[in-house]
């Protein structure tokens, strides 16, 4: 898991980019662009905490949006799935140093930061 870190709407956030989530996911209502309710399981995560999805959403700005970021009851942390932004149009790619996500469609980087550090930059 790389952490990196993204700004929402009211105040920057940590976002964790997870190669084995399948959905990418958050307890921060102010992350989303639209967001609708959604009756969803109850999940586990963490030692011994549950949640339950409560809505689903797109979070984003102008250069990168990702749909179906689920709305977690509970969730403490923002996780950021891999293969989301693979299913997105975008292509994640890594090297010695970087992990770079990169727009299908004009090929432009959306994204790029240093692998196994902390990150500042903010992104959304």
């Amino acid at each position: 898991m790389m952490q990196v870190f993204l700004r929402g709407m009211e105040k920057q956030k940590s976002w964790y980019l997870d190669n084995g989530c399948s959905q990418g996911m958050t307890g921060e209502k102010s992350m989303f662009q639209t967001l609708a309710k959604k009756e969803g399981a109850d999940m586990g995560f963490g030692v011994n905490q549950k949640g339950k999805v409560i809505g689903m959403g797109t979070i984003g700005n102008s250069s990168i949006s990702i749909n179906n970021v689920w709305f977690v009851d509970g969730l403490r942390h923002n996780l950021l799935s891999i293969s989301q932004f693979c299913d997105s149009g975008y292509e994640v790619m890594f090297d010695k140093s970087n992990c770079i996500i990169i727009h299908n469609t004009d090929k432009s980087i959306v994204i790029k930061v240093k692998r196994k550090t902390m990150l500042t930059k903010s992104f959304f």
